[in-house]
């Protein structure tokens, strides 16, 4: 029993770190806009690049340009159900002025063997139809194991835009790494630049479009679309689709008068199912002027 016990940690330890050079290797969650944020993009296939709720202070800036809403926020994100590659983070937005809103976001993603933190302090400002925004980020990647310790760190700007075209359409562009900034240590790698592009469109009320392309330094040209529909009050459902890689989100919300509570979930053909959860909550609601 004691052998076959030492075979099964063997087993584990092997598994979890052919997870971690996977991820190292393919810089799944680490750079280009590392930790997409909130259960909502999630559920729409991360297409939220003309989104302005406060979830912005993860995925685009602008949308905090002219925010009325004063919150708080925590996510959790459970990659593929193995053990240490899960991601927790918490959030914070208020508004500065009438036009300007600033925020700041925690994030770290795996274990003690290997992890990532990202810290990002940065603001949106509205001026007539359009938001512009910047944001610093902090990056930490750390591994610690037996066979390799490595620490290497980063300083990274973003920045973003949104125009509103009309009453039903808003267009956003981000630039993640805009300095073209390189992590500490003896090789200087350099921190991928990620461009998105898209829109959000509402056609109705109960009903919200949005799709968004993206390119990260040499990788391919990714696709996301989302849907989001209002099926009664106060609570929506979500679908969307990515490609490379090719998966498929589905989604849930319910917004009360000071608790949102977002669930999400989406599948890669390989790896298997994921899970995302969102809890954010209202300290205090500007009028809007």
């Amino acid at each position: 029993m004691k052998e076959r016990s030492g075979c099964l940690s063997r087993q584990k330890n092997f598994l979890r770190s052919f997870v971690i050079i996977i991820t190292i290797s393919y810089k799944a969650f680490a750079d280009g806009n590392p930790f997409p944020v909130g259960a909502r993009a999630w559920g729409l296939a991360n297409a939220a690049i003309a989104r302005s709720d406060y979830y912005a202070i993860g995925n685009n800036l602008a949308g905090l340009g002219g925010i009325t809403t004063t919150a708080v926020f925590s996510t959790y994100d459970s990659h593929y159900n193995f053990d240490g590659i899960n991601t927790i983070g918490v959030g914070f937005v208020m508004p500065v002025s009438e036009n300007l809103g600033a925020g700041l976001s925690i994030q770290r993603f795996g274990d003690k063997v290997y992890n990532q933190i990202a810290i990002g302090l940065g603001a949106g400002h509205k001026i007539g139809r359009f938001r512009l925004g910047l944001k610093m980020n902090y990056l930490q990647t750390a591994v610690s194991s037996s066979a390799l310790i490595v620490s290497k760190k980063a300083l990274v700007f973003e920045f973003g835009g949104i125009v509103t075209i009309s009453s039903q359409l808003d267009f956003g562009a981000h630039m993640f790494n805009v300095t073209q900034s390189s992590y500490s240590g003896d090789f200087r790698e350099i921190v991928d630049t990620a461009l998105r592009t898209g829109f959000l469109y509402k056609p109705s009320a109960a009903i919200q479009l949005s799709a968004e392309i993206e390119k990260v330094t040499d990788y391919p040209l990714s696709l996301r679309a989302g849907l989001e529909y209002e099926i009664v009050k106060r609570f929506v459902l979500r679908t969307g689709i990515t490609s490379r890689p090719q998966t498929n989100h589905f989604g849930m919300g319910f917004k009360g008068n000071r608790f949102h509570l977002d669930y999400a979930m989406h599948t890669h053909q390989q790896l298997g199912w994921s899970h995302h959860f969102s809890l954010g909550y209202i300290l205090r609601e500007q009028n809007a002027k």
